[in-house]
């Protein structure tokens, strides 16, 4: 409401619609939440972003919604990312553990080929797959290794404390 005194002394009361503020103006719709909060049991956030885009919606301001649209969106509501890891798949420091190597040891077996692993997109994290020859092939290759061997003994001895 305005109240509005005239120079004469006459006055006038009028109702105004004030616009909302900015973040109210930025806040994503509870339906918006609630579909990205359902979609990303299954989906990564790049594919919930395209589905809303084919679907024809657009962000808060108007834009094509993004990857970090629906990053924040999950951020801001405490929204878990889907998990998409079969079962059987192990990650990179479970093979590196298992194998009493390093991280960087299982990268180079992934950008070498000599094993198997898999990732949605770049940034996201590798799931491996490992067979009974391929987990041979690796044993073989740590035994026989003179620099994962010495990184290993580096190490133990370092860990220490004292040389």
């Amino acid at each position: 409401m305005v109240h509005i005194r005239w120079l004469g002394g006459a006055s006038t009361d009028l109702a105004v619609q004030l616009p909302p503020n900015i973040a109210d103006r930025m806040r994503y719709p509870a339906a918006v939440v609630d579909r990205v909060r359902d979609l990303a049991h299954s989906l990564i956030d790049a594919e919930i972003a395209d589905q809303f885009n084919r679907q024809g919606h657009a962000s808060a301001t108007g834009k094509p919604y993004t990857a970090k649209m629906i990053q924040w969106i999950r951020k801001c509501h405490h929204i878990p990312p889907a998990v998409l890891k079969k079962p059987e798949e192990l990650t990179v420091q479970q093979v590196a553990k298992q194998f009493g190597a390093s991280n960087s040891v299982v990268y180079y077996w992934i950008e070498h080929s000599l094993i198997q692993a898999r990732r949605l997109n770049a940034g996201l994290p590798y799931w491996i797959t490992l067979n009974a020859p391929d987990e041979q092939k690796l044993r073989e290759w740590v035994r026989t290794s003179r620099k994962i061997q010495n990184g290993k003994a580096s190490q133990t001895v370092t860990g220490g404390g004292a040389l």
